[in-house]
This record gives structure tokens, sequence and C-alpha cells, in this order.
């Protein structure tokens, strides 16, 4: 999903060139274009790439926000065995393809998903300089807010080398998802979502269709550092609109944390696999109650799949 994004065909190169296998490798972009910006964000931004790209493109004032540019993106899925879902924001490690096929048989789960915040780079000159230059150093989430609307506020820290692989994480993170091409039609982003809220949204609605979340065991990509807030179609379009659609979003999320039991979100509601409670106790996430536990504020593993974690204890941060 590039919206207004000068970096899209960097990041679809660096796509290419880190692969052990680039001829495996298809494409599906939601173009969002400016023709009033520079020459990387025009309607012919990727002509001449040499890659199998399958593309949607809209002026970017046509935007609905990213949770509709990643819906539509989605949309071109054509059977493939597995999906990679990134920011157009994004480089690649080298052998990255073949290091996310080995984590995905190896972790131990039927539906493994790959997730996590990036070690961020920043452009210096044109060129990328990656502030973990660590590939061992992995970004783990954690918990430091459950706002009273639904939504979860979930920074990342850096795990030590000697950290135990592999390691269940509680909440999906929209900037990286590896997991089977089936995510695509089983998890299809609500198109409604806005922004705020979204990647948990995600969380409840992957885990309920079977699939368990990881973090990678090592670095396999970097997101790019922006000095500005990078463009967004919250920040650019119709105030009040925004508003509505932002209000209107978190509602949608509430009714999924209840479980949706009217199913009134479908198809963007829970899946038919495991309930919400069953993320809850596995978690240490609350969605009756929104608290969280200890080990979920301090970046304590979860459990291994099939697991669950002790009673909820005391919210280790005050919930707004």
């Amino acid at each position: 999903a590039a919206y207004r994004e000068p970096e899209l065909r960097l990041t679809i190169e660096s796509c290419i060139a880190n692969a052990d296998h680039p001829e495996r490798l298809r494409f599906g972009v939601c173009l969002q274009y400016d023709l009033d910006g520079p020459p990387e964000t025009q309607p012919d931004c990727l002509d001449g790439l040499g890659a199998a790209v399958r593309l949607i493109s809209h002026d970017w004032t046509e935007s609905k926000g990213g949770c509709w540019a990643r819906h539509r993106t989605q949309g071109l899925y054509d059977g493939e065995p597995f999906t990679l879902q990134i920011d157009s924001h994004t480089r690649m490690a080298p052998g990255w393809d073949s290091d996310l096929l080995t984590m995905f048989r190896d972790f131990p789960s039927d539906k493994p998903l790959i997730t996590g915040h990036l070690p961020m780079y920043d452009l210096v000159d044109g060129e990328p300089v990656f502030r973990n230059s660590s590939r061992s150093d992995v970004p783990v989430t954690i918990i430091d807010q459950w706002a009273s609307e639904g939504w979860v506020h979930h920074p990342s820290r850096l795990v030590p080398t000697e950290t135990a692989v592999p390691r269940p994480t509680r909440v999906l993170s929209g900037m990286f998802v590896f997991t089977a091409g089936a995510w695509n039609v089983e998890v299809r982003q609500d198109p409604e979502h806005l922004y705020t809220g979204e990647e948990f949204a995600l969380t409840v609605r992957s885990f309920t269709w079977g699939y368990d979340l990881f973090n990678p065991s090592h670095v396999v990509a970097w997101t790019r550092h922006h000095p500005q807030p990078n463009k967004k179609y919250i920040s650019h379009h119709d105030k009040a609109e925004v508003r509505r659609r932002h209000v209107r979003a978190l509602k949608r999320l509430r009714v999924l944390l209840r479980g949706d039991p009217d199913r009134i979100l479908a198809p963007y509601s829970t899946g038919p696999i495991r309930a919400v409670d069953a993320y809850s106790a596995w978690s240490g996430l609350d969605c009756r109650t929104y608290r969280f536990d200890e080990d979920a504020a301090a970046g304590v593993a979860p459990p291994l799949p099939g697991q669950t974690t002790p009673t909820l204890r005391p919210p280790a941060l005050p919930v707004s």
C-alpha cells in the first residue's frame, strides 16, 4: 500500500536484489500516486521494473486510507502459498526469502504468522544507513497503554542475542507480516477501519482464525525512519470525515473485542477456530476489561502455542 510514497520502487528493488529466489516473487501494489509530487510518486514510477507486479492505481485524492489500500492489495492475491505484507519504505536483508521460509517451517505451529516491529534505517545522501546492523537483536512488542476506546499502544524494544527462539509475540505489526497466502482471504483487511487500532483488530482476527504469532528469529528487514512525519491519508484529507471514520472504526474494534456474537462485522469478524477469550488467556490481555499483565508490559515472551498464561495480574500501567 503506497500513499504518495517516494521509496516504493526502492522497496521492491530491495526485495528483488536481496532474495535468494527473485524469480519466485510476485508483487501486489495499491499505488496512490501524486501528480504534483516527485517522479518517484508518479503513476509510471514502476515502469521498466522487470518484476511481476499486479498494480491498482488511484490518484491520492481518491484514497480511503491505509486499511482500504491494504484491502485492495490483498484482492490481488492469486493463490500463492505464502504472503508478505510490508510498508512501501522497507529494505530487506540478504536471503530474506529463504530465512522466512525456514522460520515458517521450523516454528511450532500449523499456522505460524511471523510479524513484529522492524529496526530502522536512515537515508543519508540517498543511501540507507541501518541503525541496528546486528541481525540478531530483534525488536519485540511491549504493551504500555490500553485506551478506553479499545486500541492498544504497543511499541517495541530490542531483545539481546541470547533470547531463545522461536519467540511468540502478543500483537501483530502491520509493517511486517509473513504467513500462509490464505491469510489474505481469511483475514482480509477491513476497509472500514482507518488507522488507530488496526493492528490489534488484525491480531485478534488472526488468532481466532488459528494463526500463531511469532517474532522473526533474526532481523530480515528494516523500515525507514522519517525525520518528518510521512504522508498519510489521516493527515491530508477532510478532518471531519477522518474523525467520523475514526470513531466508526473504533466502534467496530470494540465489537470485535467482545467476540462479535451477532456477526455484524462479517466478513471482517472473528474467526471460527478460537475464541477471543482464548486470546486473552494466552496473551495476558483481557479483551473484556482492557487489563494487561506485567509480562505484557515488560516484553516477557508469551507462552508457546497451546499454552496459557497464569490468571491476569493487575495492570502494570494505568488504563487510560
